[in-house]
């Protein structure tokens, strides 16, 4: 990965190194005497808006601070480097995160939009649901043979009517949209003293704001190295909802909707990141695996309002 990012190593003025982060590109290094994560982001210029009209407002998330630079056809910033640990699954970590993401959704709601680029509704094809059935057909047969009746007769039925049906529902649905991170997991959060600080905001976008509750839920634990490999249980989804819901009030059509939208979720990017793992080695490490399986198996209903 040196070799490919030398240019971003010139450009920011930090030592050739490998990244921090398996999935992406992230580098640590030092500017202006500043320790610094050097990363990509995407729409540059709107994104620094929006994570300072966070800043300003109250909300801890990083802010660039040297970029944007335009390098091999991506944006890279340097943020801050936080220091602080990582989320310990803890009840009080939990409450603090459905703080954290009621406070963005507030924010994000309080004004028009600064920018961000719009959510982008899916146009599967017959191909693309063959892709998907195909996909989980592969990981399952290999890595969770025990499951692979169980999820594909559940999951097949809803790919193939997802366009008809689940895509419809939610779309035309005139749901309150906002900016959201689109991407709210643990490991996107450092925890210091004052509580989570988002270091990852680089998926923003303007989107339905019960469809970011809903990816929330279903990732929230997703690639979190250390920590036992599963989904929010009922009592922890109840904290992290309750701690949320002291910032933003859902609309009676947001709650009418709310399975629909998990189920959306799940199909788009569950099933994603299931068949992704197949391709990362994902399904090789014990407790991303087991992830993933509760991940294909979760009862949605664990999840009231």
């Amino acid at each position: 990965m040196t070799d490919d990012c030398s240019e971003v190593f010139r450009r920011f003025g930090i030592e050739p190194q490998d990244s921090i982060y398996r999935y992406a590109p992230v580098f640590r290094g030092v500017i202006g005497g500043a320790a610094v994560a050097v990363k990509r982001t995407h729409s540059p210029e709107a994104m620094g808006r929006w994570v300072r009209h966070l800043a300003a407002s109250g909300v801890p998330v990083v802010t660039p601070l040297a970029g944007p630079h335009r390098i091999g056809g991506y944006d890279w910033v340097a943020y801050p480097w936080i220091d602080g640990r990582t989320y310990d699954g803890s009840p009080a970590d939990i409450r603090a995160a459905g703080d954290l993401l009621g406070r963005l959704h507030a924010v994000g709601d309080a004004e028009g939009s600064i920018g961000l680029p719009g959510f982008e509704w899916p146009d599967h094809d017959q191909e693309s649901v063959e892709e998907d059935v195909t996909g989980l057909d592969k990981v399952l047969k290999v890595y969770r043979p025990d499951l692979r009746e169980e999820v594909l007769g559940r999951f097949e039925p809803l790919l193939r009517s997802f366009m008809a049906t689940t895509l419809p529902a939610i779309r035309d649905a005139d749901l309150p949209v906002a900016d959201v991170t689109m991407d709210f997991k643990a490991v996107n959060l450092v925890y210091d003293q004052a509580g989570p600080v988002l270091v990852d905001p680089d998926n923003g976008e303007r989107a339905p704001r019960l469809l970011d509750l809903a990816l929330a839920v279903l990732l929230f634990h997703n690639d979190l190295p250390g920590r036992p490999g599963r989904l929010f249980d009922e009592v922890e989804w109840a904290a992290f909802r309750d701690a949320c819901l002291g910032h933003v009030r859902l609309t009676v059509r947001e709650r009418e909707l709310w399975p629909t939208a998990l189920t959306y979720m799940l199909l788009e990017w569950g099933v994603w990141t299931a068949v992704n793992g197949g391709e990362v080695g994902d399904w090789d490490d014990p407790r991303q695996a087991a992830f993933l399986a509760d991940l294909l198996t979760v009862d949605i209903t664990r999840y009231p309002w």
